[in-house]
């Protein structure tokens, strides 16, 4: 039989005080750790390096299975205001991206430079070894016909929603193995009073993020602006794809051993492989 909370340790303000404390531990912990290296990207991606390179218009949508150790190179060239992801692992399509898990594990919000892409099975789906950016959303979502509807008055323009079912539909999948996505080049915040805002003016033209898949992975990319991206006319430029030979990563890598958590994740990953 459950033990009920004492009284008053069931409302919201006993939740966030808590989460608060154990992140504040982590904190803690973390701050007492070797400081990790990060990945020595080169800006410029070297023509030997390069497997693939693809432009995706915008509203459109982009998938490829990327083996274990090669890196996905996303590049905003045109500072559009969005661009969603979505990833399987390869070999058991059942394992798939958790967007959610992936802030909580990691203590924030924002996925950035050494930050992880977990799956629903704690594992770690890719790695962000570079970010000129730094202004991603992992809480609201991507766009959908209503988004669209709202934002640019008019039915009929291509969304993420619809771009990855079509993405998933390529490698035998449907909506059940969809859930929450990551869009990278989306720069919002959180007001005073809760409410989320959007500051477009940061976002800057040529800035680009690698995602150095962790395991053979699917991944899928939705060139579609962010739902609270403002504005009465579509604004989706063309951004590129890059599948590249990434460097092997580096000893006290910042990705594996940036916390004890991210530790944990690859720990997990390769146990599963080992099964």
């Amino acid at each position: 039989m459950s033990v009920p909370h004492p009284v008053g340790e069931e409302t919201p303000e006993f939740y966030r005080r808590r989460y608060f404390e154990l992140k504040a531990q982590a904190d803690r912990a973390n701050a007492e750790r070797p400081a990790p290296n990060a990945s020595e990207n080169p800006a410029v991606i070297p023509a030997d390096r390069v497997i693939l390179e693809e432009t995706i218009p915008g509203f459109w949508y982009w998938t490829q299975r990327i083996a274990r150790g090669h890196s996905l190179r996303i590049i905003n060239d045109y500072a559009t205001p969005g661009v969603s992801v979505f990833l399987w692992n390869a070999l058991d399509t059942s394992e798939r991206y958790n967007a959610p898990d992936s802030v909580k594990v990691q203590w924030t919000a924002r996925l950035g430079l050494g930050k992880l892409m977990l799956s629903d099975m704690g594992r770690v789906l890719a790695s962000i070894t570079a970010d000129t950016c730094g202004l991603h959303d992992s809480i609201a979502g991507g766009s959908t016909p209503e988004s669209n509807l709202r934002n640019y008055g008019r039915e009929g323009l291509r969304n993420t929603r619809d771009n990855f079912l079509l993405a998933a539909g390529k490698h035998g999948l449907g909506p059940r193995d969809l859930a929450s996505c990551t869009t990278f080049f989306a720069p919002v915040s959180v007001e005073g009073d809760g409410r989320f805002a959007w500051n477009g003016e940061m976002l800057k033209q040529g800035d680009y993020v690698d995602l150095r898949a962790e395991m053979d992975v699917i991944v899928a990319l939705s060139n579609c602006p962010h739902p609270f991206s403002p504005g009465r006319a579509p604004v989706a430029r063309p951004i590129r794809a890059v599948l590249w030979q990434s460097p092997l990563a580096p000893d006290n890598d910042l990705c594996r051993h940036a916390s004890e958590e991210a530790e944990r994740a690859f720990q997990n990953t390769a146990w599963m492989e080992r099964r």
